[in-house]
């Protein structure tokens, strides 16, 4: 007869070796993962030249990089609105421009100083019109600043960013810069 010892298969352990083994193997056999895709690479956005550019030479002339840059330096959200406007009174064809919310203004670039000098004679400065046009082209009487070679009509029912527009073109079309002033002090005189 057999014990009931006899009959106890004996236990097999598994040992740390045998475990490792087991989990080295699993992780060669895992798939490969997909591979990745870099990420797209964003366009570059063309921006608008500033003053600082070569692009928008600093010549004492107004040009739309230099108006934009001043517009904007001086605390308003300003942007084109991607149109042109023909006056058949004025030379140039005027760009328009959002102001803030509700405001616009239309440029009119001129070449130089002198084209616009000549044309200006012949306006009635206040409401940007030719002298003795009593109907106006203008859906409401414009701002008019005249700064340089630039001429400016601004259409806004706030008082206040009239002022801070006009005040912004009349500081004037950005100059080349000046050599820097000497450091030097005159020697002291000791008496």
């Amino acid at each position: 007869m057999t014990s009931p010892a006899d009959t106890v298969r004996p236990q097999r352990f598994i040992s740390f070796r045998d475990v490792l083994a087991c989990l080295v193997l699993a992780a060669c056999t895992e798939k490969p993962a997909p591979p990745v895709n870099p990420p797209p690479v964003a366009a570059e956005v063309p921006r608008a030249p500033t003053p600082g550019d070569s692009l928008c030479p600093r010549d004492g002339l107004w040009k739309e990089c230099a108006l934009v840059d001043r517009i904007v330096k001086a605390g308003l959200a300003f942007k084109p609105a991607d149109d042109t406007v023909t006056v058949s009174y004025l030379t140039p064809r005027g760009v328009r421009y959002k102001v803030g919310r509700s405001a616009s203004l239309l440029a009119f670039y001129y070449p130089d100083t002198a084209s616009l000098s000549a044309q200006w004679k012949t306006l009635d400065t206040l409401r940007l019109t030719p002298k003795g046009d009593t109907i106006g082209a203008w859906p409401t009487l414009p701002e008019v600043v005249r700064s340089e070679n630039l001429v400016v009509a601004v259409f806004s029912t706030d008082a206040q960013q009239r002022e801070r527009v006009r005040l912004a073109i009349q500081a004037g079309a950005p100059h080349p810069a000046s050599a820097p002033l000497p450091r030097t002090l005159a020697p002291a005189v000791v008496r």
